[in-house]
Parts: structure tokens; C-alpha cells; sequence
């Protein structure tokens, strides 16, 4: 086919086009953005803390066998005499039956005379039975009274017979009498002086208490 010829303004028209759309296609063809950069990588797997191993059971402590018990009573004796405060325990077995009683004595330093004592059995039945020993030149119809510390201790109680040492006052004392004496000071014991003429002068005697709970707990111990 014959050529024809484009005339030159024409040509240039169609350089031109030619030209702005192959920028506008170099143009598209560039990438939208930076490329993303590459992930990190992943942390490697933490390893798992080995278990502790289990405590060991502390050894049990060597267990003590339990004292043997004491008997009450000496092995072989008939009678038995402690001393505990002002107070003494005396306690007799002259067969298989036990007697014991609780004592205090008071009497001359000088000659060694007792002057007064005082005797009581261990409780039996709500009661401890005893017995008072007043020295000579007492009134009899009185009677004596008694005290724990500053406390009037019952109504009193009657002479019954003499004695070639004093005479005697049978006393039966409650539990709650006892119980008194365990916690109290003194026991005063107070009667009247016989000096005729209507003499009404009193006498009293203080019993210390020092030592008596221990002395008729060990007495009941011993009693069995």
C-alpha cells in the first residue's frame, strides 16, 4: 500500500498525545506505598517451670512414756506425818481402813506444853468432824465463836468435856466452812475467860492458815 504522508503539524499533534499517555501509564504502573515491612518474629515458647518436688514429712518426735504413777501412800508404812505451812498431816493405817487428820498445836516455847490444838478430818459427806482443844480457865456456858479473817464464821460452838490438857469443843464444819478456810488468812477462835464477878472478858486465839489447802488435799490423797 502506497504511504501517505501526515503533514507535519498533524504529526506533532500525535507525538504529543502519544507522549502524555505513555507518562499517564508510568504513572499507574508505580506502587501505591512503601512494601510492609516483614513480620517479626515470633517469640520462641517459654519453657515450663519444672514442679517443685513435694516437702518431706517432718520425723514424728519421739513420744515420752507417761511417768509411772506415785502411790498416794508410802509402800510399807503405817502412818504417815508431813508438815505443810502451820498445818500437819497425821495419818494412820493400822489395818486395811486409813485415818487422817489435820493438825495444828500451839503451845508453851518454854516447856513444850501444848496449849491448844486443833484437829480436823478430811471431808466426807459435805462435813469435816474435828475437834478444838481450849486451854484451862475458859467459861464453859459460852461456848466459843468463830472468825475467818474479819468474817463471823457460823453461830459458834459448845464445850463438851475437859480434859487433863484443856477442854474440848466437837466442831463439824460444811464445805462451805472449808472452802473459806483455803482462801482466808486466820481462823480466830474466841472465848470467854472465867474470872467469876460476872467476868465477860474474851480470849481469842488466831490459827494461822498458812499451808492448810495443801495440807487437807494431801490428806484426802492419802486417805484414798
Amino acid at each position: 500500500m502506497p504511504l501517505t504522508r501526515v503533514p507535519a503539524r498533524r504529526a506533532a499533534l500525535l507525538l504529543a498525545a502519544l507522549l502524555t499517555a505513555t507518562g499517564a501509564a508510568a504513572q499507574d504502573a508505580e506502587p501505591a506505598g512503601e512494601p510492609a515491612a516483614p513480620a517479626e518474629a515470633a517469640a520462641p515458647p517459654r519453657a515450663k517451670p519444672k514442679p517443685k518436688p513435694a516437702p518431706k514429712p517432718a520425723p514424728k518426735a519421739a513420744q515420752t512414756p507417761a511417768p509411772a504413777p506415785v502411790s498416794a501412800w508410802p509402800p510399807g508404812a503405817t502412818s504417815v506425818s508431813e508438815s505443810y505451812g502451820d498445818w500437819t498431816v497425821s495419818c494412820v493405817r493400822p489395818e486395811a481402813q486409813t485415818t487422817c487428820i489435820v493438825v495444828q498445836s500451839q503451845g508453851d516455847s518454854k516447856t513444850g506444853r501444848r496449849k491448844f490444838g486443833f484437829e480436823l478430818n478430811v471431808p466426807k459427806d459435805g462435813r469435816a468432824e474435828g475437834v478444838i482443844l481450849m486451854p484451862f480457865g475458859m467459861a464453859i456456858d459460852p461456848g466459843v465463836t468463830f472468825k475467818l479473817d474479819e468474817q463471823t464464821l457460823g453461830k459458834g460452838a459448845p464445850y463438851s468435856t475437859c480434859s487433863g490438857e484443856g477442854c474440848l469443843v466437837p466442831i463439824s464444819f460444811p464445805t462451805l466452812a472449808t472452802d473459806g478456810m483455803r482462801n482466808a488468812k486466820t481462823l480466830t477462835i474466841t472465848g470467854q475467860k472465867s474470872g467469876g464477878m460476872g467476868s465477860n472478858e474474851p480470849a481469842a486465839i488466831v490459827v494461822p492458815l498458812t499451808g492448810f489447802p495443801q495440807a487437807l488435799d494431801r490428806a484426802a490423797a492419802l486417805s484414798g
